[in-house]
């Protein structure tokens, strides 16, 4: 009873250093709950829903098959189930938004048979009629454009204007994150979405006669993708095969897949930081706690307590500071897992996702913090264990003083003042203090520029993706290749053209020893000036007239580099095998692709000069003509302006500024927390040498000067040794997250570096403040009588 009230004596004496330490402690274990307990939902509703609604393992596109013939597929030794349907893009033209890029994809279903695979789930509204033109679409699309039950919208089918009915609202596991294309890197409600509608309805809509142009199969027990992908694509070549791929490369369950993989890795690496940071505060506390109570530890002995327990009762001071910031970072974890849930609701469509509570990830957490707490603890403990009575009874014999280093480099030190050499010789004969602090300065500031550089990197991204890469404003997709002439020959007169170039995108697979790619080919303008290919330093690289350029994602998953050959196969190409040397590899931030000179890429095909799309810089004021002109033509598949996808990026990016400043924040509390124990535990520790200080003489403001000169020093130290550890930080997380959509830069703003410091500036001044305020307070009669 007697330790334990000494126990909490203890506690409240220094209350803002432990507090500060449980901080450091509940934000690890907060953010370890908070994710844990989020990818769980994820999860747990992604195996669900894909269970539930038979998710494929693989699929295929082909130009056109007959339906008839699909069933053919499933002789292939290893694929047990397979299904024929269609899928078309369709642009929308809504009232009062006519201008606007609006697409839906059709996806054809049989509204009768729900055990199909990609089985559709309807949230609301009614069952689809298998003779009328009715429509489910996807919930977000419903809710952001103020659409309701039973209303009809239009949209433009074989170059004519079709009504579909909206009967309800649905999901699917294919589309639980309904993007465009790869290049769309999030998904955008307003202007993208999915539709289901009754096949019939559909093959009659766009009259195919009973052909389909997708196909989507499971596979044995066994059996892998491989094992088919071979056979699948040689009996579906006479039918205009274009592209098979599995299921991990399916764009919606790669992009929900690669943030379980980030979530993952961040719950099992953050807390650790923050733990190994605690840990680190703790072992610095209870060595001076041990130190200070010398004379008290032998007392106890001399009355009979045991080495057991005086050691029990030390580490005690671990497990109450770890006990509560175990529950409390788990209490706070939990709180945060809602959020971030909801959070993912708005990019997920998971029919059942909800926050649950986790018993397990609450205990762990527990455990881990009392663990690291408890190890950190004996090691400054475990001192006591030596100690005789009669020895601890007596003041340890002062450590022998030297010359530092720096007083050898006589320029330097006659330089400084008498503060400065005091405080150079504290920092150097202190050295677990010195590097404790430094420690929490090269944190503070590596944690606030990480997270302020995203700022940077989202803008890297996306707006010089489409202000200095892309900088034509609007992209015409045909519906099949044409003739480059033909294309300039019908646009090169049209108003308001200021510039026009023809581009050819060809889909193909890349292979390099047992290392394969399935990617897109970009065939430009050699002189190209609407899509500009930039180096790693931001220099423009022209196509080259032979070869291929690589993006350095794509480089690194084939394993090639420049110079080296690598196999090609396409669906166009009019040979089976083509091989083309790489003459270069570039960065890529958003998607990943090849890039070859377009006529270059044509012959390899076997064609010659076609396209497949047209890119152009054309007046603002005349692109809503061209559109009226062009939106119904039967030979366009799509019209993109990329001023309103870059304002749309925008408006989604301004979504993550109040979680970046969350982050920013947690950074800076923690920081501070750092940097004010650590300032802490020096004033507690120097109490006594500051007091003798003030009684020979010197003011406040002198002596503070002591701590101020040792704490800049640390402080530059540690922000310069921050420099490196934030291009470390910044590439762990891009190693985290990064995947074939896109790829996150690891350039850091010289304003990020600015911001960080005065960030840490800041908590070093903060921290200075309650030093000075605290040797304002001292008791100099008090202090000395303490026995050393």
């Amino acid at each position: 009873m007697i330790l334990w009230k000494k126990l909490f004596r203890d506690l409240k004496e220094n209350k803002m250093a432990y507090i500060a330490c449980l901080i450091v402690i509940s934000v690890g274990l907060m953010s370890y709950t908070a994710m844990s307990i989020a990818m769980d939902n994820l999860n747990r509703a992604k195996d669900e829903f894909y269970e539930e609604k038979h998710f494929a393992e693989g699929f295929a596109k082909v130009k056109s098959i007959p339906l008839s013939k699909v069933k053919i597929l499933s002789r292939i030794e290893g694929i047990k189930e397979v299904e024929g349907r269609l899928v078309k893009d369709v642009r929308v033209l809504l009232p009062g938004r006519e201008e606007d890029n609006v697409y839906l994809r059709l996806v054809a279903i049989d509204p009768t048979d729900p055990t199909h695979l990609n089985g559709v789930q309807k949230l609301e509204g009614r069952e689809l009629d298998t003779d009328k033109a009715n429509i489910w679409i996807g919930p977000k699309f419903f809710e952001v454009n103020g659409l309701k039950m039973e209303e009809k919208i239009s949209v433009i089918i074989n170059g004519k204007k079709t009504e579909l009915v909206i009967a309800g609202i649905a999901q699917s596991p294919e589309f639980v994150y309904p993007m465009q294309n790869e290049q769309s890197i999030m998904p955008t409600p307003e202007t993208f979405d999915i539709a289901y509608l009754p096949y019939e309805v559909m093959d009659s809509l766009f009259g195919l006669s009973g052909n389909i142009n997708d196909i989507i199969f499971t596979l044995e027990e066994g059996y892998g993708f491989r094992d088919v992908e071979e056979e699948l694509k040689e009996k579906l070549k006479k039918y205009g095969f274009e592209t098979a791929f599995e299921r991990k490369d399916q764009l919606s369950h790669a992009m929900l897949q690669q943030e379980l993989d980030s979530l993952d890795s961040m719950a099992k690496s953050v807390p650790l930081i923050f733990i190994g940071i605690s840990a680190i505060i703790l072992y610095i506390m209870l060595k001076r706690l041990v130190e200070q109570q010398r004379g008290l530890i032998g007392t106890l002995k001399a009355f009979g307590y045991t080495q057991k327990e005086i050691l029990l009762h030390y580490l005690s001071y671990s497990w109450v500071i770890g006990l509560g910031g175990g529950i409390i970072g788990g209490l706070l974890g939990t709180l945060l897992s809602g959020y971030i849930t909801e959070m993912y609701k708005e990019f997920f469509q998971l029919p059942d996702l909800k926050n649950q509570f986790s018993w397990e990830y609450f205990i762990i957490g527990i455990i881990l913090s009392v663990l690291g707490c408890l190890f950190a603890g004996f090691q400054g403990v475990k001192g006591v264990m030596k100690l005789h009575p009669a020895q601890a009874m007596r003041p340890e014999a002062p450590p022998a003083g030297k010359k530092i280093l720096i007083e050898r480099i006589r320029i330097l030190w006659s330089s400084l003042t008498v503060q400065g050499r005091m405080a150079m010789r504290n920092i150097f004969r202190s050295k677990g203090r010195s590097f404790f602090t430094l420690i929490g300065v090269v944190f503070t500031f590596a944690m606030m520029a990480t997270m302020i550089s995203f700022y940077e990197t989202m803008d890297i991204m996306m707006i010089d993706q489409f202000e200095k890469i892309q900088t034509y404003n609007i992209k015409m997709n045909f519906e099949s290749p044409i003739y480059a002439k033909e294309v300039v020959r019908e646009l090169k007169n049209r108003k308001g053209i200021i510039e026009l170039e023809t581009m050819l995108e060809v889909p193909a697979t890349f292979k390099n020893s047992y290392h394969k790619k399935n990617l897109v080919i970009l065939g430009l303008n050699r002189e190209s000036n609407l899509y500009n290919i930039v180096d790693f330093d931001g220099n423009k690289v022209k196509v080259p007239a032979e070869g291929i350029l690589l993006s350095e994602s794509i480089a690194k998953s084939l394993h090639v580099k420049v110079g080296d050959k690598v196999r090609i196969e396409s669906p166009w190409a009019k040979e089976d095998k083509l091989y083309v040397y790489v003459s270069g590899i570039i960065p890529q931030y958003i998607g990943g692709n090849a890039y070859m000179e377009e006529k270059s890429l044509g012959r390899l095909l076997g064609y010659g000069d076609i396209s497949t799309s047209a890119i152009l810089k054309i007046q603002p004021e005349d692109i809503a003509l061209l559109k009226d002109d062009y939106n119904a033509s039967s030979k366009i598949q799509s019209i993109e302006e990329s001023g309103t996808t870059v304002k749309k990026y925008k408006e989604l990016l301004d979504t993550y500024d109040y979680m970046i400043w969350v982050m920013v924040l947690i950074a800076v509390v923690t920081g501070f927390a750092i940097i004010y124990n650590s300032s802490i535990i020096s004033l507690a520790e120097r109490k006594r040498e500051l007091a003798s200080l003030r009684v020979l003489g010197m003011t406040v403001r002198e002596v503070l000067e002591i701590i101020s000169f040792e704490q800049c020093t640390i402080g530059i130290v540690g922000m310069l040794f921050g420099i490196p550890m934030t291009f470390l930080l910044k590439q762990m997380v891009a190693d985290a997250i990064n995947n074939d959509v896109f790829t996150l830069p690891t350039y850091t703003a010289p304003s990020s570096f600015l911001t960080a410091f005065m960030g840490t500036v800041l908590a070093i001044t903060l921290a200075q403040l309650n030093i000075a305020r605290n040797i304002k307070k001292l008791d100099l009669v008090e202090v000395l009588k303490e026995r050393e």
